[in-house]
């Protein structure tokens, strides 16, 4: 970078990677799912910004350009490669490319991650300062977030609300899991900046630096976080009394592994001692609902690994392995439909396949041995390259309890881009490779120039498009409930964005506005405006059900959709019920998809048929009394009364809650007729609760109290329908005087 056009290219370059460090700021409330795509949508919007001013300069300076041969490179590399073409030869090439709104990954997403971890190679070897401003930068940025975080936990305006207050931290993520993910590598940074700066000042500002950040681990009751943190510090321990060749260190370390040892054993086996609200109790306390969760979907996930082992189902597709695997024990614990199995190397192993995993495992190895050979060279000092190694051990373990999400992984391949520069200056380069022909001549801004151009095409289709189609979506899911009209508007508008790199979501969502407008009686439109939005998301769905085909919630939205135009246009039932047929195929063991034929039989008054499914249902989800409570009013529909008392019996002692008087007369009335009065008057004074001016009822209650003989509860009863009903005096009169 000898002339002036160089060194602005160079800047431009440098300050645009500086500024995509601020990804973890930006919460763009307008959008779908605003702590993600917003970030993501920013973070590409820089990198492809960059992409230009890198070509140039790798044409100009062979300086700048990485050695490809590398083995922490080559890693890279072939880990991009893999997800190519796991991609195509996956089941659902779209998302594997473009990802989804609600997660932003993909292909397209992981090449940005690629370009930055070259991005910040190239930073290394113009210069240590450049490099040293973007790491500073970098911890700043951490430092400023957790900030951020900690200031709402005390009850100070932040920069965007926090959904996770009070009881946890989760800044500008939205998920305390995430914050506390993206925390622990410029975590160790600002140590590994403490440790080596000599200056008394600095050194105390990064101190400071590093506590904040651990402070907003800690609050953000994290626990997968604070185990890897725990396990990083005792692997980098370990290591640095084994390598250490001062005898009195070795003494320090091995106490300070004795000491760790003791408080987070005290602490795990102490833990009933500590206040269940308290953040502590929630780090230690590794057994819960969540927990158990997690255990469960690894179960699957290993199931599909042994049915897609070399090349997996395709990034961002472990939905189908979830879906065919699902196990109903998760419904203890947590029915939601996961996307991703809760453990990123898992997660790698079931969509990218072993290849996809072993090349993950490689970059993780070679970043580790690029401190080593860093510390060999003297680069390092022993004590820096231990707080490097704890840092990237830690951010490994607690990837084994969640996903990567958008500023994680932006930490972690800067983080593996420093690495690959400590790898770069182990070795001196050679003269010949600081000579190319290219470096000369008009070539490099001919190319620079068409770059350029391009990168404005690119934006719009990788950004500004999708950035349209999520704000429209989110504009309208807004406004379906208080203005239908404006909310159809919207969708409309979003349907049209041409290179929309999420339809799925798109049609979802549209599908959702329209069901919410068959139900919603007060919604003020009238049926032609219904039935305009409900074909047309129809419409779209079937297209995109039909394009997939192996996503059991496209095809499910898609049979909602058509039993209600069936029901608005009186119309066969044949549609929804192959949609219904593709879904429960797709994911058998769900029951919410089953739900889908209870609801259509209902429609079609089959009652034997949504007996078969009400069962299959329960045998299912068997602890749910709602559940149970359906197939009791399914036998009785279907005429099997003493099948409906038996399952409504099991139902109540469950816990069931009736919601109106016509879901359980009959049950009332079966207990009448069979003079079990004990079962009668519970069911009664539920009834008396929901229809509060039924007078009938208080006087069926009082008899029922009379029967067992609780003359106190029938009196005071009799006496409230006499002040309640006049017409009733001298019958309740004449009922008391018989107790009497």
């Amino acid at each position: 970078m000898t002339n002036s056009f160089d060194k602005k290219i160079w800047y431009v370059f440098f300050a645009l990677v500086l500024a995509s460090l601020l990804t973890p700021f930006w919460v763009f409330s307008q959008l779908l799912f605003p702590f993600i795509t917003s970030k993501a949508l920013y973070f590409r919007f820089m990198v492809e910004a960059a992409l230009p001013f890198y070509i140039y300069l790798m044409l100009v300076s062979p300086k700048l350009r990485p050695k490809i041969k590398q083995p922490l490179n080559l890693a890279v590399l072939i880990f991009v490669l893999i997800n190519i073409v796991t991609s195509f030869s996956g089941v659902n090439v779209d998302r594997s490319l473009w990802g989804t709104f609600e997660r932003m990954g993909g292909v397209w997403y992981l090449l940005h991650l690629g370009l930055l971890f070259f991005y910040v190679q190239a930073i290394g070897q113009a210069g240590g300062k450049y490099l040293k401003i973007f790491l500073q930068s970098f911890i700043g940025v951490a430092v400023a977030v957790s900030f951020n975080g900690l200031l709402g936990k005390i009850g100070i305006v932040t920069f965007f609300p926090d959904p996770s207050l009070p009881a946890r931290v989760s800044s500008t993520f939205g998920n305390p899991i995430f914050f506390a993910s993206f925390l622990i590598i410029p975590l160790f940074l600002a140590v590994y900046f403490a440790v080596q700066e000599e200056r008394r000042g600095m050194k105390i500002i990064y101190w400071i630096a590093a506590a904040l950040q651990l402070l907003g681990i800690y609050f953000s009751g994290t626990r997968g976080a604070v185990v890897g943190l725990i396990l990083g510090l005792f692997a980098a321990l370990v290591v640095y009394v084994i390598l250490t060749k001062k005898s009195k260190f070795r003494q320090y370390s091995l106490v300070i592994l004795g000491v760790l040892l003791i408080v987070a054993g005290g602490l795990y086996f102490n833990q009933k001692k500590l206040s269940p609200s308290s953040t502590l109790y929630r780090i230690v306390h590794l057994r819960d609902s969540n927990t158990e969760a997690r255990l469960i979907q690894w179960r699957m996930a290993l199931q599909g690994v042994k049915k897609h082992l070399l090349l997996g189902v395709g990034p961002e597709n472990y939905y189908v392995v979830f879906d065919e695997f699902y196990n109903p024990e998760m419904y203890k614990y947590d029915p939601s439909w996961f996307d991703k199995p809760h453990n990123y190397q898992l997660e790698i192993l079931v969509t990218n396949g072993i290849l996809g995993l072993l090349a993950y495992i490689a970059m993780f190895v070679f970043s580790l041995y690029a401190l080593w050979k860093a510390y060999k060279a003297n680069l390092l000092g022993l004590l820096e390259g231990c707080v490097l190694f704890a840092g990237v051990v830690a951010y490994q373990v607690q990837n084994l309890t969640v996903f990567d999400t958008v500023s994680a992984s932006v930490a972690f391949y800067a983080f593996m881009g420093f690495a690959a520069f400590l790898w770069y200056e182990s070795y001196a380069p050679s003269k010949q490779e600081t000579q190319n022909k290219l470096s000369a001549g008009p070539a490099p801004k001919v190319i620079f120039a068409v770059l350029c151009l391009l990168l404005i095409f690119v934006e719009y289709v990788s950004n500004f498009a999708s950035y349209q189609a999520s704000k429209r979506v989110n504009l309208g899911y807004f406004y379906t409930s208080y203005d239908p009209k404006t909310a159809g508007n919207y969708f409309t508008k979003a349907l049209e964005v041409k290179y929309n790199l999420d339809k799925r979501d798109t049609a979802n969502y549209y599908s959702d506005f329209t069901a919410r407008l068959v139900n919603n009686a007060d919604a003020k439109v009238d049926d032609k405006f219904k039935l305009e939005h409900m074909q047309k998301a129809r419409e779209n769905q079937k297209a995109i059900a039909e394009k997939v085909q192996n996503d059991p919630l496209l095809w499910m939205r898609l049979a909602i959709g058509e039993m209600n135009l069936a029901l608005l246009q009186g119309q066969n039932f044949d549609p929804a019920k192959e949609a219904i047929s593709k879904a429960v195929n797709l994911a058998p063991n769900r029951v919410e998809l089953l739900q889908l034929w209870v609801q259509c039989y209902g429609l079609l008054k089959d009652w034997k048929n949504l007996v078969i499914v009400a069962e299959k249902i329960v045998e299912l989800n068997p602890g749910k009394p709602d559940l149970r409570w359906q197939l009791a009013m399914g036998y009785f529909l279907n005429g099997q009364l003493e099948e409906a008392v038996l399952a409504g019996d099991v139902a109540v002692a469950q816990g069931f809650k009736f919601n109106q008087l016509q879901q359980f007369a009959w049950y009332i009335q079966y207990y009448e007729a069979k003079k079990d009065w004990q079962k009668v008057i519970p069911l009664l004074e539920q009834a008396v609760t929901l229809e509060s001016n039924e007078i009938g009822l208080y006087i069926d209650l009082a008899k029922a109290y009379a029967k067992i003989g609780d003359k106190e509860h029938a009196i005071l009863l009799a006496r409230q329908v006499q002040q309640s009903d006049p017409s009733q005096r001298a019958a309740m009169e004449e009922f008391i005087n018989s107790l009497k």
